[in-house]
Order: C-alpha cells, then structure tokens, then sequence
C-alpha cells in the first residue's frame, strides 16, 4: 500500500499552494495519508478522521493539527491517546488496507518553541515536545501486537540526530521503545533532512520511500515541508 504524510503548512484547499500540494498527493495514489497543520476540508471524499480542533492556541474553523485519511472506514478512532499529551495533537483508527487491517497513529509533536513566546508563553523550550513524547511512549508502550502499527506526522525532529539536544532526541528514540523501525531516516530532500517521518512495527516494512517536492516551478515553497512517501507491505515472514 502507499503511504503518505506532509506538513502542508496550513494552506487553504481553495488556495493555488493548496490546489498544488493536493495535485502532488492523488498523483502518489496513497491508500492511507496523514496530513498536518491543514484543514478538515482540504482532502477529496474518502474516510478521514481528525485530531480534536482545540491544540491550545486561538481557534480557526477547520483549523486541524492532524488529520488520517482512508480509502475505507476507520474503526476504533481515538483522539486522545493519553492524558499527558499536548491536546489536538492526536488522532488513530484502525482501517484496512491492501495488506490487511493496520492500525495507523496520526501524530503533530509539538515544535521546540510551542507557547514559549507565542500561545499561552508559559513553556521553556522543548517542554511541550518533551510532554508528548511521554505521551507517546505511554501509548506505544500499550499497543498490544493485533495488527501492524504505523506512525506517521510532524515528529518536529531530524532522525538521525542533528540540531536537537541529545536528551530530547534520546526522548523520542526511547518512546518507540525498539518496536519500531524509522522508514524515513535520514532522508533528504536538497540540503533539507525530513522532519515528518513513518515509523512501522516490525511485521511490516517499507520501501521506495521517497520525499516529495515541496518547490513549485518558479522556485517558491508550497509548504516550509516537503512530503514523504512510502510503500508498506508485510515484513518477509510475516
């Protein structure tokens, strides 16, 4: 099966950035994508289910921090996770696929300086990031081995490491808890490294796993994020 993620960089659908990005995404055919930073009417008829609309900073009708989408119905939808998550930030469901029923965790890791000098200005750097990645660890930790997993988003940092402190890239390795292998580490598209990512259990792979452009013709950005995409299948001997 395809699958697809990008930070669209809340680009209206009606919009030619959005119209754009959205050309890009059918032209891949992704039985299941995750966007971020977007709105709840930007995609095509399909199956999706959103993130809760408050993420803690004055709200946009429409305005999503992350949102799943499928070619077929989602079951067991969750947009909690876990109470120590940064609220709006989360969405899951379990659809089936071309490789069966996969259970898909869609995820917004809040950036570095998340209400440190914007929103609520009561965090220090790093806190909200940190604060989901307990989160998340708590919710990984818990999964039981029924389906395959795949998590996908804005994880807001390089993998491998670069740039972020050592603990906080130590945070996010040890949340996925060596259950999890990183599809897209170090990918790259031009000098940029991905900061959205596919992460999957071991009982399914990727391959071809691709970034996508986030350039337009005359050299502008559609989005401050390229796209990732990638084909999943089950793992050999699986």
């Amino acid at each position: 099966m395809r699958v697809l993620t990008w930070n669209v960089q809340w680009k209206l659908p009606t919009s030619s950035a959005g119209q754009e990005l959205l050309k890009r995404i059918k032209a891949e055919q992704p039985q299941v994508l995750c966007l971020t930073e977007t709105y709840d009417s930007f995609l095509p008829a399909g199956h999706q289910i959103d993130s809760q609309a408050d993420y803690g900073y004055p709200l946009t009708p429409g305005k999503r921090k992350v949102i799943l989408w499928s070619q077929n119905p989602w079951e067991l939808v969750d947009q909690i996770g876990s109470e120590q998550l940064p609220p709006g930030r989360f969405v899951s469901g379990t659809t089936e696929t071309p490789i069966g029923s996969v259970r898909f965790i869609g995820v917004c890791i809040p950036w570095r300086a998340a209400h440190v000098s914007n929103g609520r200005r009561d965090r220090q750097p790093w806190e909200d990031h940190l604060a989901y990645l307990s989160g998340l660890a708590d919710i990984l930790a818990r999964i039981d081995d029924d389906v395959p997993t795949v998590v996908l988003g804005d994880f807001n940092q390089r993998i491998p490491r670069r740039w972020s402190p050592p603990e906080v890239y130590e945070k996010l390795t040890s949340a996925f808890g060596g259950r999890f292998h990183f599809a897209s580490q170090g990918l790259k598209f031009g000098s940029h490294s991905a900061i959205d990512h596919i992460a999957l259990t071991d009982d399914v792979q990727a391959s071809d796993v691709r970034p996508l452009s986030n350039i337009t013709d005359d050299g502008s950005e559609l989005s401050d994020h390229f796209g990732v995409v990638a084909t999943v299948s089950k793992a050999s001997g699986g």
